[in-house]
């Protein structure tokens, strides 16, 4: 299905339910937006996914789409498809591949899954929704993350902490994920970052959202020295990370949202990796390094363990990831 631009005026994307799913969708979006400039874009995302797109100028709507909540079961699908119906849309991509959009009334509702059916099951998640947008007739501009930081935020967050780093390089830490076995061993991030500190001076600074990452990113804070690191867990809302990472030298990350966003705002990158595939999951258009896990189980995307407790990430050695790092300091 090939689009006419003229013939579009107001566009509904049904978004994701994840923070770091929705980021990678993004630059397919931002190709879609470029090539409909004069459309009304409404979105629907998940609560966890909201950061992505709230307070972004490409929206001109956004609305909280909650499949566990408001929209849950065969009421909330009905629900769902007569807001879709009463919005007249005359386009609708599905990025959750559902079979609603062609019961929408919509002028264009393409089956988003069938575009991804035939690629391999490798491909990035990025490149797989910008292959998928192409197949709509929409050319491929930018090849860049999306993730909206203000001018006069940036500014703010430059300045809120100047006084801690002092001209020192910033290395933020994100020792959380919401399932377990993507974490790296705390005991492995407090070894790094005091190497760190030690062979190249910098601060560290460490995130941390739900209490249970604001308690891992407190027990790392409290195993260096104050002066030299930055408590940013609870603390610093997502536009403002954003900005943050972007002044920021190196960006250390289990796989999670964040290391995304990091990947939109360009900020040198390692991700480290165990049950979850850095092919399809990795970090994109930014300077980075992966580390995995010297095992030739992983990744398993977390289905089956062979050896039933998923600890292939702590296997990763403090050595090879200081040695990624370093390669990035310098």
């Amino acid at each position: 299905m090939k689009i006419d631009p003229q013939k579009i005026k107001k566009v509904l994307v049904i978004g994701l339910s994840c923070l770091g799913d929705m980021v990678m969708a993004s630059a397919a979006l931002w190709n879609l937006k470029l090539f409909l400039p004069n459309a009304k874009f409404t979105v629907w995302v998940g609560p966890r996914a909201l950061g992505a797109v709230s307070g972004d100028p490409m929206w001109d709507e956004v609305m909280i789409y909650d499949r566990g909540g408001e929209f849950a079961g065969f009421k909330g699908r009905i629900k769902a498809l007569k807001l879709m119906r009463s919005g007249k849309y005359d386009l609708i991509i599905d990025l959750r591949s559902t079979i609603m959009p062609p019961f929408s009334g919509a002028r264009y509702s393409p089956l988003w899954g069938l575009r991804e059916v035939f690629l391999p099951k490798t491909l990035h998640e990025a490149e797989r929704t910008l292959q998928a947008m192409t197949s709509l007739g929409v050319p491929i501009k930018i090849r860049q993350l999306r993730f909206y930081i203000p001018q006069e935020l940036r500014k703010l967050v430059k300045a809120k902490h100047s006084d801690k780093v002092r001209g020192r390089k910033l290395v933020i830490f994100n020792p959380g994920a919401n399932w377990p076995p993507k974490r790296w061993p705390i005991r492995n991030f407090i070894e790094l970052a005091n190497l760190l500190i030690l062979e190249h001076g910098v601060v560290i600074g460490v995130i941390g959202y739900s209490e249970e990452e604001q308690n891992l990113g407190r027990q790392v804070l409290d195993n260096l020295p104050y002066d030299d690191t930055l408590d940013l867990t609870g603390k610093v809302p997502l536009r403002e990370l954003g900005a943050l990472l972007e002044t920021s030298s190196l960006f250390v990350t289990n796989d999670t949202g964040t290391l995304h966003i990091g990947s939109a705002v360009g900020v040198p990158m390692v991700g480290l990796y165990g049950p979850s595939s850095p092919e399809r999951y990795g970090p994109w258009g930014t300077k980075h390094r992966v580390v995995a896990p010297p095992m030739s189980c992983a990744p398993c995307v977390g289905k089956s363990c062979l050896y039933d407790d998923f600890a292939c990430i702590s296997k990763i050695r403090v050595d090879d990831v200081f040695e990624a790092c370093e390669e990035l300091l310098n």
